[in-house]
Formats: structure tokens, C-alpha cells, sequence
């Protein structure tokens, strides 16, 4: 673990993000990297393209997601997703610091309901993630039988 901080303005967005008021938000480490800062809000309209697009090439993020889904004969859902994203091409070190802080991450933000990593566009394709998505809801319905 590491010593870096969220800063409090990420809680009080991410407070907004689980009222749905926002599809995805994006965070990452400070320059001076003490902090966890805000870097990118998605709002409600954008989709999951658009997060794949904004997602940087060279450079680690962690990354809330309201999932939406067809649940079957359950409807549609919704599930809190949390992305660990570390560019192959990333800098060692800032993977390095990534890795060391999401305990930090994960600990703040309450209601991460999913978790998945990636270091390739491929890895958290909407097919891989909806395939993640479908499975844990079809062990929850079992599990509830």
C-alpha cells in the first residue's frame, strides 16, 4: 500500500455517480502523486464506446461504471463496475503505483460491485464485460434458489 489520499472531491462525485447521474467516472494518481484526483465525468448520455474511447492509451486510470443489462427475465439491471486500467504501454512505475494504491481505491469508494482489470481495449470489451456481468447475476440466482 501506498501513501497516497482520495481526495474529497472524488467522494462527493461518486455520491452523485451511484444517484445514476453519471455513467462513468475516471480517476488518477496527482502529479505529485499524493492524491487520487477526478480526472474525467462521463454523463448519463454517454455510452459504453465512449468510455472505451476515453480511455487513455498510455496511461493507468481506475474507472467507476454504471453497467446497465438485459437480465433476462429479470429486466434490465444495473451493476457498479470498477476498472483497474493499466496500459501495457504504461510507464513501469506508474503501474507500479496504480497497483499499490487500489486497496486505497477500493476501500473509499463503497458499492463497487464488480471488479475488472485491463491492459488492452480488448480486455474490457463490451462482450468480455457483459459475459462477467451475466455470469456473477446467473451465480447470484442460483445461489438465492
Amino acid at each position: 500500500m501506498t501513501s497516497v489520499t482520495v481526495n474529497n472531491a472524488c467522494l462527493t462525485e461518486f455520491s452523485d455517480f451511484k444517484l445514476k447521474k453519471y455513467r462513468y467516472l475516471f480517476f488518477k494518481i496527482s502529479d505529485d502523486r499524493h492524491e487520487i484526483v477526478l480526472d474525467k465525468i462521463g454523463d448519463s448520455s454517454r455510452t459504453y464506446d465512449d468510455f472505451l474511447a476515453d480511455l487513455p492509451d498510455n496511461e493507468p486510470r481506475y474507472v467507476v461504471y454504471n453497467f446497465e443489462y438485459d437480465a433476462g427475465y429479470d429486466g434490465t439491471n444495473s451493476k457498479v463496475l470498477f476498472f483497474s486500467w493499466a496500459p501495457d504501454t504504461s510507464k513501469i512505475k506508474d503501474k507500479m503505483i496504480y497497483a499499490g494504491t487500489k486497496d486505497t481505491f477500493k476501500k473509499a469508494f463503497k458499492g463497487l460491485e464488480i471488479e475488472s482489470g485491463g491492459t488492452d481495449k480488448s480486455e474490457v470489451a463490451y462482450d468480455v464485460i457483459l459475459e462477467l456481468v451475466q455470469s456473477r447475476h446467473r451465480r447470484y440466482r442460483k445461489a438465492m434458489k
